[in-house]
């Protein structure tokens, strides 16, 4: 995931509030080694450092037949980047926010 960040202008012209930013999220294509570490070690939410390139796979939609398009970064370096200890506590709280959500 990629947080924007907005110039104070730019934030003016598209009525963005202080606070308020987008994230758009990219999914990774990973082989070898990295793919295996990336699978026994990273979880959802993990904060993770990649290098990589970014390609854009089209396709043609079977349902519409609209031409689609997906961005994905191809990883050449990957790293976690954060310790086992803030992984816990991610999962911890996680898992607590879900269950507020649930009961509520």
């Amino acid at each position: 995931a990629v947080k924007r960040k907005y110039h104070p202008l730019e934030r003016k012209v598209r009525n963005i509030k202080y606070g308020e930013e987008e994230t758009d999220w990219y999914s990774l294509e990973m082989w070898g080694r990295d793919a295996e570490f990336a699978g026994k070690f990273v979880n959802k939410g993990a904060r993770v450092g990649v290098i990589g390139g970014l390609q854009i796979d089209t396709w043609v939609d079977k349902a519409t037949g609209a031409e689609r398009e997906r961005p994905k970064i191809i990883v050449r370096q990957f790293e976690i980047l954060e310790t086992k200890a803030e992984a816990e506590l991610r999962e911890k709280n996680r898992g607590n926010y879900q269950g507020r959500r649930d009961s509520g």
